[in-house]
Formats: C-alpha cells, sequence, structure tokens
C-alpha cells in the first residue's frame, strides 16, 4: 500500500516523463515541416462540376483544402487524386510529398456560363521634332587643257549635249552665276526644314479571357520583290506590308483585382527620305516603335508600360581635304549638312473586366428606334383608327 504523498509524487514524475518525449516530439517534427519546400502556386480555372486529375512524382502523404465547400480533393492513390469543383468560389489546395516538398494549387470554380471579358485602352502619344540645315558651293573651272569642278560640277553628268545644266535635287534656294567669264561657273545651294508631328493614337479593344486580340488602323504598302524566274529571267511580285497603328494582347484574369497582359502594340509610318530604288520603283521604309512586355495590372488602373525620349544629331562636312577645315576659305571648297531629331514616347495602358451578362452603362450602346420609316407615309392613309371602325357582325 502506498501512501496519498508517494502516489502523488510518483504521478508528478510521470508529467515530468510525458512533457520530456512531447518536447522531443515537438522538437523532431518542427524541423522536418521547416523543411518542406513550396513551389510556386499553380492556379487551376474549373468550371462547376468538373474534375482536374493530377498525378505527382512521389508520394502524397497529407492533403488540405481551405474551403471544402467550393472544391473538394479525392485521393485515388499513393501518388494519385482529383480536384473536384462544387461551386462558384475560389480556394487552395496544399498537397506534402514524401520527399519534403508540397504543392500549391489556387483553384478557380465558375458557373460553365460565366466568362469575364477584358476591355483594354490603350493610348499612345508620340511628339517628333526635325531640323535639318544643309548649304554648299560648287565650282567649275574649265578651259582648253585644264577642267576643276567640286560638288555638283565634279561630273560634267549635270550638262546635256547643248551645253545645258540640269540641277539634280536642287534646294530651296540656287544661285547660279559665271563671273562674266567663259571659264568659270559657281553653284551656290542652300536650304532649311523643321518640321514637327505629333501623334496620339487611342485603340480600344475587348476580348475574352486568355484569348488573342488584334487591331489595325492604317493601310497596307504594296512592295515590289523581285524573284528568278525560268531561264534565268527575273520577275517582280507583290508583297504587302501592314503600316499604322496595330495592337495585340492577351489577357488573363488572375482575380478580381488583378489582370495578367501580355500586349504589343506598335505605331508605324512611312518614311520616304531613307527609301530605296528597285526596278524604277521607289520603296520607301518604315519609321516603327513597338513595344512588347507582359505585366500585371490592377483593374481599372492605369500603367505605363513604355517611356522613351531620343535626340539625334548629326553634321556632315564634305568637301576638299585640309582646305574644307580651313576658317572661311574652307566654306568655299566644301558643303555641310545639319541633322537633329527629337522624338518623346509615351504608352498607358488601362485593363476593365466585363462581365458579358452584366455590362457597365458606357459600355452599352443606345438606339433609339426609327420612327421616320421611308414605307411609314406610303400606308399611313390606309392605317385607319380602330375606334372608328363598325363592330364585327359575329361577336355581338
Amino acid at each position: 500500500m502506498y501512501s496519498f504523498v508517494e502516489v502523488r509524487l510518483k504521478f508528478l514524475a510521470t508529467i515530468r516523463r510525458l512533457s520530456v518525449f512531447a518536447g522531443v516530439a515537438i522538437a523532431t517534427a518542427l524541423p522536418a515541416a521547416a523543411s518542406a519546400q513550396s513551389g510556386p502556386i499553380v492556379r487551376i480555372d474549373l468550371p462547376v462540376g468538373r474534375s482536374y486529375p493530377l498525378t505527382t512524382q512521389v508520394g502524397i502523404t497529407k492533403v488540405s483544402i481551405a474551403n471544402p465547400d467550393v472544391a473538394d480533393v479525392v485521393v485515388v492513390g499513393t501518388r494519385e487524386l482529383v480536384i473536384n469543383s462544387k461551386q462558384n468560389g475560389e480556394t487552395d489546395a496544399i498537397f506534402w510529398l514524401s520527399n519534403g516538398t508540397r504543392l500549391h494549387y489556387r483553384i478557380l470554380v465558375h458557373a460553365p456560363s460565366d466568362r469575364s471579358q477584358v476591355a483594354l485602352y490603350i493610348k499612345i502619344a508620340e511628339v517628333r521634332k526635325d531640323f535639318t540645315r544643309e548649304y554648299g558651293l560648287s565650282g567649275l573651272y574649265r578651259n582648253r587643257g585644264t577642267r576643276v569642278g567640286t560638288g555638283t560640277f565634279s561630273t560634267d553628268n549635270v550638262f546635256d549635249n547643248n551645253g545645258n545644266i540640269t540641277l539634280p535635287e536642287a534646294g530651296f534656294l540656287t544661285v547660279l552665276t559665271d563671273f562674266g567669264t567663259r571659264h568659270l561657273l559657281a553653284l551656290l545651294d542652300l536650304q532649311e526644314s523643321e518640321g514637327k508631328a505629333k501623334t496620339l493614337a487611342e485603340p480600344n479593344l475587348l476580348a475574352g479571357n486568355r484569348d488573342t486580340a488584334t487591331f489595325l488602323a492604317g493601310g497596307e504598302l504594296p512592295i515590289p520583290v523581285v524573284q528568278p524566274g525560268e531561264a534565268g529571267t527575273t520577275r517582280v511580285t507583290i508583297q504587302y506590308k501592314e503600316f499604322g497603328v496595330r495592337l495585340r494582347f492577351v489577357a488573363e484574369i488572375l482575380s478580381d483585382s488583378l489582370v495578367k497582359l501580355n500586349v504589343m502594340p506598335e505605331v508605324s509610318s512611312l518614311d520616304f527620305v531613307n527609301g530605296i530604288e528597285l526596278s524604277g520603283f521607289r520603296v520607301p521604309a518604315f519609321r516603327t516603335r513597338r513595344v512588347s512586355t507582359t505585366v500585371d495590372v490592377r483593374r481599372d488602373q492605369s500603367m505605363i508600360i513604355s517611356g522613351l525620349f531620343n535626340n539625334e544629331s548629326e553634321k556632315v562636312k564634305t568637301g576638299l581635304p585640309i582646305i574644307k577645315d580651313l576658317p572661311i576659305i574652307g566654306d568655299l571648297f566644301s558643303s555641310s549638312t545639319w541633322r537633329n531629331n527629337e522624338s518623346e514616347l509615351l504608352v498607358v495602358v488601362t485593363p476593365v473586366i466585363v462581365d458579358p451578362l452584366d455590362p457597365r452603362p458606357q459600355d452599352v450602346l443606345k438606339l433609339l428606334p426609327d420612327t421616320a420609316l421611308p414605307a411609314r407615309d406610303a400606308i399611313k392613309k390606309r392605317l385607319d383608327d380602330a375606334s372608328k371602325r363598325p363592330p364585327s357582325p359575329i361577336i355581338r
């Protein structure tokens, strides 16, 4: 028989041993839980009443579902399970694997006919300033045994058989003089140009969730292409190149407030200055500004996805070596060209989530009924008032 004191002491010793064992078990479990590595969150979009099978590389040890009313998980085998969608909503499912890692899935359940759309509003603003200044002095001295020419007169291509002069691509102001002599000829060519351009495009496009939409406001330029033909001959075919304001985007709704956008806006215009001559055709170059990016944007909020400031300066001086670099005298034996181009580009995107079953008032086009039908006046005389009709002999 044990006394009351001995029984109480043995009971306290047993409690201490259990506490030590519990502490050791918790300390052993904590490193195992801390060592579990979680990968990226995988999103699953399921209509109501659908299933999503999943097979893992290793065995599954534990399964957790945040909201069983939205979706549940059925474990089929050690490495296989099925996710079943129940009702509209969003929930998380986490699976612990035997190798110490875990998988995290975010499940979005919606009705089969519930499919949102994304309206993308883009503003493209560009301001361009171009400045060009050109001046040159060409001279020709010729007698019976000597010929010296500079600039335009470096060759005799500007003279025809009768000795007349044809100036190629003359500037805005030209001064041609022979100084009253028969052996000396001089040409002064002056030109200055300044231009400003402003482009503001606001393309708007609507597409379904995860669908691709494209937009083009501009035209197609026919470009001749020389291709080899039969028996060593060549033939010219036509290919069309698009230009103008172009937009392509793919939108994915990540949540009620976040939209993932893969957007590629483009603004292109014809550049005849840098064009080329091909088989007698003048083919212009293209001035293109293009942005391609993938960003996450909050709905109904604007984001600047591109900003560019470009300043190009160029100075070209052509003339006689060494002499063209002399002050004052060098200008008489050279021609100079200054070019300065400045451009600014800004692209702003604004995504808006649109419910096709409940669109916003500003997205609905209201059409008034047409009360001026062409045939109404013709049949108006035949339409008598129903109150003036005699009673029907059948209905008493």
